[in-house]
């Protein structure tokens, strides 16, 4: 008989998946797979400035979205607001979505995503469809 391994529920800094793309830096803490939560993703990111997150979509997952510190311009369709320090939004499954960091300090921010358990892709890209492609996030 196989001992069964106990449900991570502390996640240490030092045990998050760290992601390091160009201009921004994921350290992933729950995800499908990674900790013992099938309901939520979280992650902290921080992005550089001129760097964001372009056009996308989570078919399957709502997203919350809370910035740290400094700031960042976010869209939610066709609506965009600067995000600081403090403020959050909330994405409905599906919504197109995108970010940009237009500050000379960098932004870092946390968002939630649920659930972690999907069918689908995690996200799809649409910042090469028009009109998305003509407002360019990133």
């Amino acid at each position: 008989m196989s001992a069964v391994s106990p449900p991570r529920r502390f996640v240490a800094a030092s045990e998050a998946e760290v992601e390091r793309l160009e201009g921004k830096t994921h350290h992933w803490y729950f995800k499908d797979g990674l900790g013992d939560s099938e309901s939520l993703v979280f992650v902290r990111a921080r992005i550089v400035p001129g760097a964001g997150h372009p056009f996308h979509t989570h078919p399957e997952m709502d997203e919350i979205i809370y910035v740290l510190e400094g700031s960042m311009t976010q869209w939610l369709a066709h609506e965009k607001r600067e995000l600081r320090s403090g403020d959050s939004i909330y994405i409905p499954r599906g919504a197109v979505h995108g970010c940009i960091n237009r500050t000379t300090d960098e932004c870092e921010f946390l968002a939630v995503l649920s659930p972690a358990k999907i069918s689908g892709p995690f996200a799809v890209d649409v910042s090469e469809v028009e009109p998305w492609r003509s407002i360019a996030a990133v």
